[in-house]
């Protein structure tokens, strides 16, 4: 029996937060960072974050592959294609789009927050809650913080995204039979 590439990105996408769950039960993630060891934890972090968006990417390409729906390639940002193929997912745009300005600021500006959500704006959200529950906010200039709760709310986020994707129903392909033939 084959594997369906919808079910093996999905698998794949819960083995990725599955290993950053682990990750989030080490120290050094909430631990302060010294100059040092900026550049080296805001890089992996900034990895992290990336290699989900690209999973989840991964995942909606072969799911509407699957769906019957037509696979749009040109469409790079994961937010705007997650809504596109799946509308009752929309509740997770903003947090996707605050992840990837998480991932571009942990990866090129060593976790400082240097574009906000908005031109002119003074704050920048990332995809995790701070208190209150509302997405976090940093002040532009302010040093990004992703800790283990933080990390988990992530990986919640993508798993919960994931199962949407794949609860989509198929849609039967015009000129095959009831065996697919």
């Amino acid at each position: 029996m084959s594997i369906d590439a919808r079910d093996e990105a999905a698998a794949t996408l819960a083995r990725a937060t599955a290993f950053l769950r682990a990750q989030a039960h080490q120290p050094w993630l909430d631990q302060p960072w010294c100059d040092r060891q900026r550049l080296v934890r805001s890089r992996v972090i900034g990895n992290w974050i990336g290699e989900l968006d690209r999973l989840l990417h991964v995942l909606l390409d072969t799911a509407a592959d699957r769906a019957g729906h037509p696979v749009s390639l040109h469409q790079r940002n994961t937010a705007n294609k997650l809504v596109t193929f799946c509308a009752e997912a929309s509740w997770g745009t903003a947090r996707l789009d605050g992840m990837a300005r998480a991932r571009a600021t942990f990866r090129y500006t060593q976790g400082a927050a240097r574009r906000a959500d908005v031109r002119g704006g003074s704050h920048m959200t990332v995809g995790w809650s701070g208190p209150g529950g509302a997405l976090r906010r940093f002040r532009i200039g302010e040093r990004i913080q992703l800790g283990s709760k933080a990390l988990v709310e992530v990986c919640d986020l993508y798993d919960e995204l994931a199962a949407q994707v794949v609860r989509v129903p198929l849609v039967q392909r015009k000129g095959l039979g009831y065996q697919g033939i």
